[in-house]
C-alpha cells in the first residue's frame, strides 16, 4: 500500500490546481498539463492531486469568483465574534495561504485581500441642501472625519484597511480629515488628487476650475496633466498647500498659488456665498444650486465679467437686486422662471 502523500505534494497540486483556474489561459492550460503529467508520476502524486482538489473544492472552488469568495471571507470575518460560519471560513482561508506558502499565488492574493475596500458609500445633494456627514473610518483614540457638502454635491466613499478614498464628482465639499498616519485620505476630482493625513480643507468643482483652499495642517494636490484619461493617471505637477493657500486647476495646469481665507470657500456653510474677482460664468454655478430655475449669462461677455462680494445663499433675488449696480448689466426674466444677464 502506498505511503500519503507529503504535505508539500499536496501544496504543489494546489497551486497547478489554483494557476489552473484562475491564471490566464496559456498559464491555466500549461498548468493544467503539469498537474496531469505530474499526478500519473505515481500513486502518491495521485493521492496528493486528490487531496489537493478536496481542498480546493472546501474553499468552494474560488474559481470564476475568487474576489467574491475573497470579499465575502472578509466580511464575515469582520463578524467572526457573531458567526461560527465566519471562524470556519477563515480558518479554511488561513489554511489555504499555508498550504500555499511564500509562493507566488498566496502573495497574491494576500495583496488582493488587502486591496479591497471595508466600507463604501455614495451621498449627493438637491438644491439647497447641506448635508454633514460622519465617515466610518474612526479608530480609537482618533476621531472620525467629518465631511460637509454644499448642495448640487456628489461624492464617493471607499475605506480601505490601508487608506481612505473619496472621488469628488461635482459640488463644494469641505473636510475634516480625522489623523491616521497609516491610513493617509485622498480625494480624487476631474483635475487632481488631492492627499492627507489629517487636516481641514475645501474643495470646489463647479465645472470651471478645480479650487482647493486649506483651513488647518497640509495638503499635497497632484495635478493632473491634460492626457490623463481619469483621476488615476499620471500627476503633470506637484504642489503642498499650508494654511491660507488657495489654488485654481484648470484644464491640467494649476495657477499661482495665493494666500486667501481659505474658509471662505466653505461660507455656504454658514449661509453666505462668497466671490473674490470671480468669473460670473463660475459665480452663477455656485448661486443655481440654490436655485429652481437656473440665472444664466447671455453670452462669453457678460460670463467673463468678475463678481466680487458676499451674498447670501438662500436669497438669489437679493443678488439680481444689486447685480446691475456692481456690474455693466440688465437683468431680463424668461419664461418658466429662469433669469437671463445681458449686458447693457
Amino acid at each position: 500500500m502506498a505511503s500519503a502523500p507529503s504535505e508539500r505534494m499536496v501544496e504543489h497540486a494546489l497551486t497547478l490546481i489554483v494557476q489552473s483556474e484562475i491564471a490566464p489561459d496559456p498559464v491555466a492550460d500549461q498548468a493544467r498539463l503539469t498537474l496531469g503529467e505530474w499526478r500519473g508520476k505515481s500513486a502518491r502524486h495521485d493521492a496528493a492531486a486528490r487531496e489537493a482538489h478536496l481542498r480546493w473544492n472546501l474553499l468552494g472552488g474560488m474559481s470564476g469568483g475568487l474576489r467574491e469568495q475573497f470579499q465575502e471571507t472578509a466580511l464575515l470575518a469582520d463578524r467572526a465574534s457573531r458567526s461560527t460560519q465566519a471562524v470556519r471560513r477563515r480558518k479554511l482561508l488561513l489554511s489555504f495561504a499555508g498550504l500555499l506558502g511564500t509562493g507566488a499565488l498566496a502573495g497574491r492574493g494576500a495583496y488582493w485581500y488587502w486591496q479591497q475596500p471595508i466600507h463604501t458609500s455614495a451621498y449627493a445633494t438637491r438644491n439647497s441642501q447641506i448635508l454633514k456627514i460622519t465617515l466610518a473610518d474612526g479608530k480609537l483614540p482618533l476621531q472620525a472625519s467629518l465631511v460637509e457638502l454644499a448642495p448640487q454635491s456628489a461624492i464617493a466613499v471607499t475605506l480601505y484597511r490601508q487608506r481612505r478614498s473619496v472621488s469628488m464628482a461635482r459640488g463644494e465639499v469641505r473636510f475634516d480629515v480625522a489623523p491616521d498616519p497609516d491610513r493617509p485620505f485622498e480625494v480624487i476630482t476631474r483635475e487632481a488628487r488631492i492627499e492627507v493625513v489629517g487636516t481641514v480643507f475645501t474643495v470646489r468643482d463647479r465645472g470651471g476650475p478645480v479650487t482647493v483652499g486649506v483651513e488647518h495642517g497640509h495638503v499635497r494636490v497632484r495635478v493632473l496633466g491634460r492626457d490623463a484619461q481619469d483621476a488615476t493617471g499620471p500627476a503633470a505637477a506637484t504642489l503642498d498647500l499650508l494654511p491660507g493657500q488657495v489654488v485654481d486647476i484648470r484644464n491640467g495646469q494649476a495657477e499661482a498659488v495665493r494666500q486667501a481665507d481659505a474658509a471662505t470657500l466653505s461660507a455656504w456653510r454658514e449661509g453666505w456665498l462668497v466671490f473674490e474677482n470671480t468669473p460670473l460664468a463660475e459665480a452663477l454655478a455656485t448661486v443655481n444650486a440654490y436655485r429652481t430655475q437656473p440665472i444664466e449669462a447671455a453670452d462669453a461677455r457678460v460670463a467673463a465679467l468678475r463678481l466680487t462680494g458676499r451674498f447670501r445663499a438662500n436669497d438669489s433675488a437679493g443678488l439680481l437686486a444689486v447685480l446691475p449696480s456692481i456690474l455693466p448689466l440688465r437683468v431680463r426674466p424668461q419664461a418658466g422662471g429662469g433669469v437671463q444677464l445681458q449686458a447693457l
